[in-house]
């Protein structure tokens, strides 16, 4: 039996039951420091140290009763322990396990489809009433099924030290006397998609000024005039591929540079599990500069999805005071990827975005139908399948979200054509139909309103009502000015009744959006990347 499978099966279970991002990063940290093992029908969970093993009690019911389901068993006990260690700069004899004996059976510890309740958690009030005990300091918790003890003793500096030793950031390398930082596998290069090239990076048009930059920064990173490069756009765009060739570029061509690509809620399990590892050991001040010297110790730093430090504000700032190490230190590269400009996010303080905006900041247009057309035509050499020109023609038409839902939709074929040989067009609109949303495929005014208020952060009954908050105002007169634009077929008449005026209130808002954007040319920006959007959906 595979029970490294089986217990990341387990974590994965556990972490989708909660939606708090600390509580999810603290079960994901149990992926390396808890290992499962069952012994006479008896489940283990060994714990890396005591400080793991006090926390891991919180959720073992939890684990228990997914890991019992996973194996279809319903009679099966588990104990909490802490594995042995031996402190290296102590002759003391390893520690005794202190094990956490829960004992649950069939008749006292399941409800009726088989599957063990969480008696730590939903029971203890009722345990307590039966005289059970429960002592954090001391360690024991009596009742209900025999004594077992669930604390840890109190521990002295050496063998807190010898229990946790084995977790330390710093490794000997065995011709050397000085220490070698260990990575976390997920900063290794790895964690780097090697295929993911400039060479096959299919782009539009209107994207030739972003990948010119791009290619640039990988030629010659760490100059000023592209620190920090900042990349955004919506899901499924190619931004990800686009930092995967920056890095093989740069890895290519300066084999020496130390580089880094990591997403935001990688950077954040790990600040979680390394303050949770060495947090007792050291001061949290000692060990926060521990880990910043992981990163900051790179020549190139690659950081995708930064939206997502949104949840987790004290990870946030440390990766703010990283990032301004690679900012102001000469030859250090620092690239980001968000789904949002800059100035957009939300829960970032006006420091941390100028920061990200003293560089260079390219956005990633969607891809029109014919630049559609190209991508998939360049995923179906890479997965080995062969498509008529028609059934290129008819996904790039209609699937137009993002290239994410594109190479989804040739898996879904190739799975089909490896059960049938063959693949006609009927065949194609048939297996796709569930993902063509008949919605999207002509423009209209209402898409254009929907967009332009998601733009603008305001709700369209809000551009469609007599409010006229600065905001609202100028997303109302710029989707009027964008559906004249882009919808020729329709009057002054019928735009103004989309928004509840009058022909002469929409012909007045154009034209103001018109001079507006000679004299603003953020304005400008905004509106041409608006239209060009809409365009290609």
């Amino acid at each position: 039996m595979d029970f490294i499978q089986l217990w990341n099966q387990a974590i994965k279970q556990v972490s989708s039951r909660t939606s708090d991002p600390s509580e999810q990063a603290i079960i994901q940290l149990f992926a390396t420091q808890v290992t499962l093992n069952v012994d006479n029908n008896n489940l283990k969970f060994l714990c890396s140290s005591s400080y793991i093993h006090k926390i891991f009690l919180h959720h073992a019911p939890a684990f228990f009763d997914e890991v019992s389901h996973l194996l279809n068993k319903s009679d099966m006990g588990f104990s909490v322990e802490i594995a042995n260690a031996v402190s290296p700069a102590s002759s003391q004899p390893p520690l005794q396990p202190a094990a956490s004996n829960f004992g649950f059976s069939q008749q006292q510890g399941f409800n009726d489809n088989g599957r063990a309740r969480g008696l730590y958690q939903a029971e203890r009030p009722s345990l307590l009433a039966k005289g059970g005990r429960l002592n954090h300091a001391g360690g024991s918790f009596n009742g209900f099924n025999g004594n077992g003890q669930i604390g840890s003793p109190n521990l002295s500096p050496a063998e807190l030290q010898a229990q946790q030793g084995q977790f330390a950031d710093v490794n000997q390398h065995p011709h050397s006397q000085a220490p070698l930082r260990q990575r976390p596998r997920f900063m290794r290069n790895e964690a780097i998609n090697p295929n993911k090239t400039f060479e096959n990076y299919v782009t539009d048009p209107d994207n030739r000024l972003l990948v010119a930059t791009a290619v640039a920064v990988a030629a010659n990173p760490g100059t000023s005039n592209y620190n920090p490069f900042y990349i955004y756009g919506g899901s499924g765009l190619g931004k990800t591929h686009l930092l995967f060739a920056i890095a093989n570029r740069i890895r290519k061509e300066r084999p020496d540079s130390s580089l880094v690509y990591i997403r935001a809620e990688e950077f954040i399990r790990h600040y979680v599990e390394s303050m949770a590892k060495l947090g007792k050991k050291n001061g949290l001040d000692d060990q926060s500069v521990q880990f910043q010297d992981l990163y900051t110790e790179n020549d190139v730093f690659i950081v995708d999805d930064i939206q997502n430090f949104i949840k987790a504000p004290k990870s946030r700032d440390v990766f703010f005071e990283i990032i301004a190490d690679f900012i102001d230190r000469p030859n250090r590269q620092l690239i980001l990827a968000s789904d949002k400009a800059p100035g957009n996010l939300k829960g970032f303080s006006a420091r941390l975005t100028s920061r990200f905006g003293s560089g260079v900041c390219c956005e990633v247009i969607p891809p029109s139908v014919e630049t559609r057309a190209a991508i998939i035509m360049n995923k179906c050499k890479e997965i080995g399948i062969t498509l008529s020109d028609d059934i290129v023609n008819y996904i790039a038409s209609h699937i137009r979200s993002n290239v994410r839902e594109i190479e989804g939709a040739l898996k879904t074929l190739y799975t089909q054509y490896t059960i049938s040989h063959e693949l006609t067009f009927d065949d194609a609109v048939r297996i796709l139909s569930n993902l063509v949303n008949s919605s999207n495929q002509v423009l209209s005014m209402d898409s254009i309103k929907e967009r332009v208020a998601k733009e603008f952060e305001v709700q369209v009954s809000s551009m469609e009502s007599a409010e006229r908050k600065k905001a609202v105002s100028m997303a109302r007169s710029m989707a009027m000015a964008l559906i004249r634009e882009l919808i020729p077929s329709a009057s002054l008449t019928d735009i103004g009744r989309a928004f509840n005026k009058d022909h002469s209130s929409v012909y007045e808002a154009v034209q103001r959006v018109k001079a507006k954007m000679e004299s603003d040319p953020e304005l400008a920006s905004r509106y041409h990347r608006l239209k060009l959007a809409l365009k290609n959906d």
